[in-house]
């Protein structure tokens, strides 16, 4: 549901709130200007906004305070270059997904996770404590963060409130970092201050950049990870760049270039959009291959990463096979693709869980039998999914054309937007308990890295099989069935005691009960929310199973 003018307004006062200043002469300066805008703005847009319904005291460009009072020179200067031009960074176009619920609820999904992994840290993972802790707290600050944002679009509440709200991120991370991490108190100032900053700064971005693609709390989720992604990255490759000691044991070698490649890749991303020119098809081809060279050539391994990536493949006989088994399921995803698109019909919701069981082909020999190929096979098809979602989004010959119609045929009601939500979804729900756990292949927490896929490729799928064919008692309003519902929760206990009966994931009581709630809770989210599931319940999965 899409802000009002007046939450909008709103929105643009807590974006320029940092950066304004108050002085009398200014204060004249600028009340004189926005009078002259605003008399030539309602000449020139009034009788349109009259056919249209539009409340003129509404819009922040013709509200009746003066600068001063609401959002100081600043937000002057913002609102000059809105009269001079309408992109994707003008607050008129931070559109939601429609046909959705702002979703506030899902910027807290993270935080639990986190707080859930500190209360069962392996003691193999002890030297990733310290920034496990770091993760956690700057996770519970973007939430807050977030909840803040919230107050100022929909809360209507005094200036003294609104100043109060917008302090407040800052300093209970830059407090929590002070004493949970044990940081000195400058690091946790400068780090807490900066990085919710940042991360305000990247959601409402991210909300106009992408129009109808997120709701608010698909894009926390999001903009959370990404931000957490990069302070682990910073933290890791500065950390060996500035004396650090090479990586000592396999998985440490692919941890190391899997977030090299990733943080480089998200430098390219970041660098398209500041740098249009590279756009262009040839330059982003140059660049994508030195791209490519840069990744398995930086010497952040030794050797360097290509060949560790060779010897680590080739030490295997089983990995190899596995290996094998996963080109497998590709040509047999591509083999789907182009037969959906030759019989020129929309993707219904059945074949589109076909990727569901296809996944969960891949993940569950993968954590069984090969951990770290798998961790490493999912940083790929990572990077896979964003260069190919770049060449559809800029519009790069030749494949461009075909990324479209393949994309129109696969995505359904949730891709609202140009991005494709629901693919990336998919990959990042089964993929982050991975992500999130220290030292994932322990052998520890098999059934908490299991979440995304019991969740998403077992209940999911299984509820929309038996609720599309033999669904007849709907939960109220939704278009969920109880007997979807039912096949969700049944479906994942079947899973579990076939894994616990064959020997590959060793069960006690506890993780029973454990289990069964979180296929409880998750099973009435699928059924009542309106928000990504291949998102949200992967999550919600894995904090409830991660407490036993």
């Amino acid at each position: 549901m899409a802000p009002t003018d007046e939450k909008i307004k709103s929105v643009d006062n807590f974006f320029t709130s940092s950066k304004q200043t108050s002085f009398t002469a200014i204060c004249f300066i600028s009340k004189t200007f926005k009078q002259n805008l605003r008399n030539k703005h309602h000449q020139l847009t009034e009788v349109g906004r009259k056919s249209e319904g539009f409340s003129p005291h509404l819009d922040p460009l013709v509200d009746t305070k003066t600068p001063c009072e609401s959002s100081g020179l600043g937000a002057v200067r913002h609102q000059r270059r809105s009269t001079q031009r309408t992109d994707v960074f003008s607050l008129k176009a931070m559109a939601p997904r429609p046909n959705a619920g702002p979703g506030g609820w899902l910027c807290l999904l993270l935080p639990l996770a986190f707080v859930v992994r500190l209360l069962h840290a392996t003691p193999a993972c002890k030297e990733q404590a310290r920034m496990q802790w770091l993760l956690t707290v700057a996770a519970g600050g973007m939430a807050i963060e977030t909840l803040c944002f919230f107050i100022y679009a929909f809360v209507k509440t005094g200036i003294l409130v609104k100043c109060l709200v917008s302090l407040l991120p800052g300093v209970a991370t830059s407090l929590s970092f002070y004493l949970l991490v044990d940081t000195s108190l400058t690091f946790a100032i400068v780090v807490g201050f900066v990085m919710t900053s940042a991360y305000q700064q990247i959601y409402i971005y991210t909300l106009r950049g992408f129009q109808r693609c997120f709701t608010y709390g698909e894009a926390s989720v999001f903009v959370q990870g990404l931000v957490l992604f990069a302070l682990s990255a910073i933290h890791r490759l500065g950390g060996f760049f500035c004396g650090g000691s090479w990586p000592s044991d396999e998985f440490e070698t692919l941890d190391m270039i899997m977030v090299n490649a990733l943080f480089c890749l998200l430098l390219f991303c970041v660098a398209l959009v500041l740098f249009p020119s590279l756009r262009k098809p040839i330059r982003f081809y140059m660049w994508t291959v030195l791209l490519l060279l840069a990744v398995t050539c930086m010497p952040v391994t030794r050797p360097l990463p290509l060949l560790a990536l060779v010897q680590f493949l080739l030490r295997d006989g089983e990995r190899l096979t596995i290996l094998a088994f996963y080109m497998l399921l590709v040509v047999l995803t591509c083999l789907t693709v182009t037969w959906q698109i030759g019989s020129s019909a929309k993707a219904n919701t059945r074949v589109r869980k076909i990727f569901h069981l296809l996944i969960v082909m891949v993940y569950i020999p993968g954590l069984i039998f090969e951990c770290a190929l798998l961790y490493l096979a999912t940083g790929v098809a990572l990077a896979a999914f964003v260069v190919l979602e770049l060449l559809r989004l800029l519009k790069i010959p030749p494949f461009a054309d075909r990324l479209a119609v393949a994309f129109s045929t696969f995505k359904d009601e949730k891709d609202a937007g140009e991005l494709a939500l629901t693919p990336f979804c998919l990959l990042i729900g089964c993929s982050m308990p991975i992500w999130m756990t220290p030292c994932p292949c322990s052998g520890d927490n098999t059934l908490a890295l299991l979440s995304g896929i019991l969740a998403v490729g077992v209940g999911d799928t299984a509820a929309s099989v038996v609720g599309s064919k033999l669904g007849r008692n709907k939960w109220g309003r939704s278009s969920r069935s109880l007997e979807g519902t039912i096949a969700f929760v049944v479906s994942i206990l079947i899973a579990v005691w076939l894994l616990e009966t064959t020997g590959l994931v060793a069960m006690s009581q506890a993780k029973w009960f454990a289990t069964i709630f979180a296929a409880l809770n998750s099973a009435l989210v699928e059924a009542f929310t309106d928000q990504v599931d291949n998102l949200v319940l992967p999550l919600i999965f894995y904090t409830i199973v991660g407490l036993a």
